[in-house]
């Protein structure tokens, strides 16, 4: 696999962003998969068809279990997650590993609505924008939570296949003057 430096992922991101009205494709809200148009590369294809894994991987992390969640992800000592939950950055397998388990202790009967903004795949890298709309029971409690992130993903495709190596959430969805 070939090393990716943070540098170089937020370059590819920058760029693409730059660059999207001209090369990416926006896409309406999903649930689960997505529809594939015909004149799509194949590369394109691969690309939703992964971002339809990541979705139902996302779906299980919602309800408790991270299993299928951690197999999207590459093991690399490059990947980074910026969670949704707040704290720090983890970077390196290991540590976004322990923190996709925190993660999924923290739900239960958990349910979501994917919006994607934008998505883009050029064979070796990808990334999507969306927002994610979840609903789940904290374990434990009765009642409902809800919450409501911004996100973007970066993947790479690796000999298994499409890999995610980072991830962004928050849940700053009002804009908000500086004080």
């Amino acid at each position: 696999m070939r090393n990716l430096t943070s540098a170089s992922t937020m370059a590819f991101a920058a760029a693409c962003l730059l660059n999207f009205s001209s090369q990416c494709q926006s896409a309406p809200p999903v649930a689960g998969t997505q529809a594939v148009a015909g004149n799509q590369r194949s590369e394109d294809r691969s690309f939703l068809a992964a971002l339809a894994t990541a979705d139902a991987a996302q779906r299980e992390l919602q309800s408790g279990n991270a299993t299928t969640y951690k197999s999207i992800w590459s093991h690399s000592s490059e990947v980074t997650l910026i969670g949704g939950f707040g704290g720090g950055i983890e970077k390196g397998w290991a540590n976004v590993s322990q923190r996709i388990d925190w993660v999924a202790a923290q739900f239960s009967n958990g349910t979501s609505t994917i919006e994607r903004l934008v998505t883009h795949s050029d064979g070796k890298l990808g990334y999507v924008v969306q927002i994610e709309r979840i609903r789940f029971q904290v374990p434990g409690q009765a009642n409902e939570s809800t919450r409501d992130y911004r996100v973007t993903m970066l993947f790479i495709r690796e000999p298994a296949g499409w890999r995610l190596v980072h991830r962004h959430a928050d849940s700053q969805m009002m804009k908000q003057a500086p004080k």
